[in-house]
């Protein structure tokens, strides 16, 4: 979906300097546009066309248990679950989140059941119900960071948002709570 020089830019590796600097950032936001306008495209081409086999060779296989893939790829594996999470929030799923009420005719329901149908269908099953149910809290990311500053505690879900949203580098985390635990730890354990 993305070239190598769309991704160096979205990434800050790569920077639009000088005279045509804007122009330039301009014309690499629309090829991006157009490139993920496209790929939405293709999807359906995918769905209907793309071989069973080609799909494995692509994705491997769900474990028997439903648990993981068998090629244990975790970089695809994040690929699927972040463009999945880039859809669901295009087509609104965050609204319907903060809303208490959900009706089937709002978007996010409406195309998050027709595509477990389709998905279904493709195998053979016909989908007569799909229940969407979310319990989802408005939590802040500018509050929790003043709590964070302010010395305040913060939920273990308050912090695992935090780094998630990229707020702060999870690896500093990491090290940190390495640390405390290796350094907690009775000798004879």
């Amino acid at each position: 979906m993305l070239t190598t020089e769309d991704r160096r830019w979205l990434t800050g590796e790569k920077v639009y300097d000088g005279q045509h600097a804007k122009q330039q950032r301009y014309q690499r936001r629309k090829d991006i546009r157009e490139r993920i306008y496209n790929s939405m495209l293709d999807f359906s081409i995918l769905l209907e066309e793309l071989d069973e086999d080609e799909r494995r060779e692509i994705f491997g296989e769900v474990t028997d248990d439903g648990q993981q893939w068998r090629n244990g790829d975790e970089d695809l594996q994040a690929g699927v679950r972040d463009g999945l999470a880039f859809l669901l929030r295009t087509i609104g799923i965050v609204s319907l989140m903060r809303e208490a009420t959900s009706t089937d005719s709002m978007i996010p329901v409406r195309m998050f059941t027709t595509a477990l149908c389709r998905a279904g269908h493709h195998d053979g099953l016909l989908v007569e119900s799909v229940s969407l149910d979310i319990d989802a809290t408005d939590v802040g990311v500018p509050e929790l960071l003043a709590n964070l500053e302010s010395g305040e505690t913060i939920s273990p879900g308050g912090l695992y948002l935090l780094m998630e949203c990229g707020a702060f580098d999870s690896g500093v985390v990491q090290d940190c709570l390495r640390e405390q635990l290796l350094d907690e730890q009775p000798e004879e354990v």
